[in-house]
């Protein structure tokens, strides 16, 4: 649940009420063959047993997407594992 316009919350940083699901999008280097392999380590790494699914490839087949959602147990959590998702090689953007 996002609230907005609640006193004491800075716009542009809205209050979320944790724990919460957290989606994952990662726009990854389609020539990359360990990328994959790397993003589902992280998350085991951080205890998850939920593992990134494919999600398109680019027209040009350039890029690919993967995706994943998890239930995060507070901001601290979600920010570190988007952190160490969004640095795994071969990663171009995470959303």
């Amino acid at each position: 649940m996002i609230k907005l316009n609640m006193p004491g919350v800075t716009p542009g940083e809205p209050e979320i009420i944790f724990p919460t699901q957290w989606s994952y999008r990662a726009v990854v280097d389609a020539t990359n063959n360990s990328v994959l392999e790397n993003l589902n380590r992280i998350l085991e790494q951080h205890g998850y047993c939920e593992r990134f699914a494919a999600g398109n490839t680019s027209s040009n087949q350039r890029y690919k997407s993967f995706h994943v959602t998890v239930q995060v147990p507070s901001r601290e959590v979600m920010n570190a594992l988007g952190k160490e998702l969004g640095e795994v090689e071969g990663v171009k953007f995470l959303l």
